[in-house]
């Protein structure tokens, strides 16, 4: 049976996939904007969106928990120092799709 598995396997392995959002998500937190295909930018925000949640508190422990997902010391330092403030009194939706059109190559359609 498979119940409660909605979320969007992209065609990869679990550990493709999880490393794939990973640096996803650390080069959204760097650079405050990436482009990607429109699947993908959906997966992400469920993947991102627990950990800007997470950094709003800052502790030793959250900052623990954020860097065993993100596995890179700037990007939590970026999350916890200026991302944090600017979503500090936000309940949540810290993340945006905007629609950029249709890939070259193949004709997916980007964000």
């Amino acid at each position: 049976m498979r119940h409660n598995k909605k979320f969007n396997h992209l065609g990869r392995t679990k550990a493709h996939r999880e490393a794939m959002l990973s640096n996803m998500a650390t080069s959204l937190i760097l650079h405050k904007r990436i482009s990607t295909t429109l699947a993908k930018a959906k997966a992400l925000r469920v993947y991102v969106e627990p950990i800007i949640t997470r950094s709003k508190e800052d502790t030793s422990h959250s900052r623990r928990m954020v860097f065993a997902e993100l596995q890179s010391k700037e990007a939590v330092k970026e999350l916890f120092g200026e991302v944090s403030t600017k979503v500090a009194n936000r309940p949540g939706g810290y993340t945006r799709i905007l629609r950029t059109g249709y890939r070259l190559g193949d004709n997916a359609r980007c964000v």
